[in-house]
């Protein structure tokens, strides 16, 4: 048997990101998953979830890799966005 991908170096992924601070929610689709963590994170200033860690020292401090999840794998950048927006949709509150 292979030795399982460690968490970090999966590609072609939908992920989730929860606040810990806040619970908000964001749904997104890489194909590296641990480069854009690290963009999240630390410098990319167009990423919702960098402008929203800069707007809270609180959530900041709270905030790290382990508030990140992969919901979904796909070979190809098109699956990788129908994926995306199928997470997206389910995430949405039902207007029943």
């Amino acid at each position: 048997m292979k030795d399982p991908i460690p968490r970090g170096l999966h590609s072609r992924v939908v992920y989730k990101s929860v606040c810990a601070g806040s619970n908000a929610c964001y749904v997104g689709e890489t194909p590296g998953f641990f480069s854009r963590m690290c963009e999240h994170l630390i410098c990319d200033r167009a990423s919702h979830i960098f402008k929203h860690l800069e707007n809270s020292e609180h959530c900041r401090a709270l905030c790290s890799v382990d508030c990140f999840h992969i919901l979904d794998h796909a070979p190809t950048r098109f699956q990788l966005k129908i994926k995306e927006a199928f997470h997206i949709q389910r995430k949405q509150p039902s207007l029943n």
